[in-house]
């Protein structure tokens, strides 16, 4: 399945086959039974092992439902949550069979609808996911292969590795502050204390009397030792501002504090070293993915931002039929909640990948200071006329037009085009500018209707006043036509 299906085409695609709604859990599955009528096909949930046995065992029961409903296909349900799902989905979908996933916050909803009552157990989840599914409040389950399948988990280990990197830096920073003040600013800002001239003289020197003994010499010798290259200035410059600041150290527990240093000094390298390994990893795959170099073309774009993008969204081409489908999937589609008279106020749904959104935001910064065309456009949304955005919303409206701009890149295998990018503005003031010429057509049809009415009658006031408002319409949409922006409010300008 892709996910090129609307709820209707969904709800139709379930109709006449067998509905095998599944609650994972780490030791067991639970499975309720039902068809596009919602009609449950056994009352109490049957309950597998979560193993290869317990799989079999549900197979060799859905077949067996089938063939007693006079069904002759099953489409199996399941929250996308946690891990425990995933060597299920995986081994369905190697045997052929349909399979899709629904919302977890959906499903928390539609269990009140199952027997009126809040209660949740094993034995209701089942019928909840069940719903939905014949509702057609489902996704299509997605398994990247081949390089996709690879970058996605290439990201997802760089991540983790970067994640440990800064935990291990923030812990020696902090152990610096308490046991070693002084020794930080010794060293520069672009590797700083998690260097390894740094790292080198901390595996030997815990407290500031262990420094003050190896003195400028002792630190020079242990940097020969690991074939690093330090200026006698730099050890010189270590120890006399560890010396100066030895009365604000804390040296309370000194034999567990170098022990805590030694830990913190061995996971560091440790996650250091991965995250380059993971690093060149991510590099090479992202290499052969179709349209990624194309998107690092984008001065701004960083090899990290495409992994990311790529392990998200997977094939492009295969899954998604628009764009509108992967805003939503990033939760950038615009909603609004309103009842009666009251309309709230727009906003994004944020029903989507917050990974995507996060990466999405924090290159927008890059863009606007590397690439001359993005400014433009976010201070086009700032200054508009029409419905100008304040600076955060601004940055969101951004982030949904780099999703696009992405998308159209990736699908018709282009390059980005600045030329494109700003002639979007002028695209923009053109569409206002028709508007403009609509509202005008209105007012002329209203003048027309008042002249006619006039006709060899006395003109009252009456009249003469809604010629007047009219005319006065007009001019303004002369105006606005020139600034290429329409007011809402231009046709409330006719009365009477």
């Amino acid at each position: 399945m892709s996910m090129h299906y609307t709820t209707k085409q969904k709800v139709e695609q379930v109709k006449e086959k067998l509905l095998a709604a599944i609650d994972v859990g780490k030791r067991s599955l639970h499975v309720k039974y039902m068809d596009y009528t919602r009609k449950v096909h056994n009352r109490k949930a049957y309950r597998f092992d979560n193993s290869s046995k317990g799989f079999e065992d549900l197979i060799d029961c859905t077949k067996k439902m089938c063939d007693s409903l006079g069904l002759e296909e099953a489409v199996f349900g399941m929250e996308a949550t946690g891990h425990y799902w995933q060597n299920l989905a995986v081994h369905l979908e190697i045997l052929g069979y349909t399979l899709v996933t629904v919302n977890q916050n959906h499903t928390k909803k539609v269990e009140e609808i199952v027997d009126g009552s809040q209660r949740k157990d094993d034995d209701k989840d089942p019928e909840g996911i069940g719903i939905l599914m014949a509702l057609g409040d489902w996704s299509p389950y997605y398994r990247p292969e081949g390089d996709y399948a690879e970058i996605r988990k290439a990201y997802r280990l760089l991540e983790w590795c970067t994640e440990d990197t800064t935990r291990y830096t923030n812990k020696l920073h902090g152990y610096l502050d308490k046991h070693l003040p002084g020794y930080e600013p010794c060293f520069g800002k672009e590797k700083g204390v998690t260097g390894a001239l740094s790292l080198a003289v901390l595996k030997k020197a815990a407290l500031p009397e262990d420094i003050i003994n190896l003195g400028a010499e002792g630190i020079i010798n242990i940097w020969k030792e690991a074939g690093l290259r330090g200026t006698k200035n730099r050890a010189e410059k270590i120890v006399s501002a560890v010396s100066g600041n030895k009365g604000y150290a804390i040296t309370d527990g000194s034999q567990t504090c170098r022990l805590e240093l030694a830990c913190i000094v061995r996971e560091l390298e440790l996650a250091i070293r991965t995250e380059k390994e993971a690093e060149e990893q991510v590099r090479k795959i992202v290499a052969r993915i179709p349209g990624a170099q194309r998107l690092l073309g984008i001065k701004g774009i960083s090899y990290r931002t495409v992994a990311g993008f790529f392990a998200i969204v997977g094939d492009l081409k295969k899954r998604f039929s628009n764009v509108k489908q992967i805003v939503k999937l990033a939760g950038l589609n615009i909603v609004i909640r309103s009842s009666g008279t009251y309309k709230g106020e727009a906003r994004i749904s944020k029903r989507g990948c917050p990974e995507l959104r996060a990466a999405l935001y924090r290159v927008l910064t890059a863009l606007l200071e590397n690439t001359p065309a993005f400014k433009p456009l976010r201070d086009h949304f700032m200054k508009r006329t029409d419905n100008p955005l304040n600076a955060i919303k601004a940055n969101v409206a951004m982030c949904n037009k780099l999703l696009r701009i992405f998308y159209a890149m990736v699908i018709h295998d282009e390059d980005y085009d600045e030329k494109k990018m700003l002639g979007d503005i002028k695209r923009m003031e053109r569409t206002k500018v028709s508007q403009a010429a609509v509202e005008a057509g209105k007012l002329k049809n209203e003048l027309d209707m008042i002249l006619y009415g006039a006709k060899g009658k006395e003109v009252t006031n009456e009249m003469i006043e809604s010629i007047r408002k009219v005319g006065k319409a007009m001019k303004g949409l002369v105006a606005v036509a020139e600034r290429g922006t329409v007011k809402e409010t231009l046709p409330q300008a006719v009365g009477g």
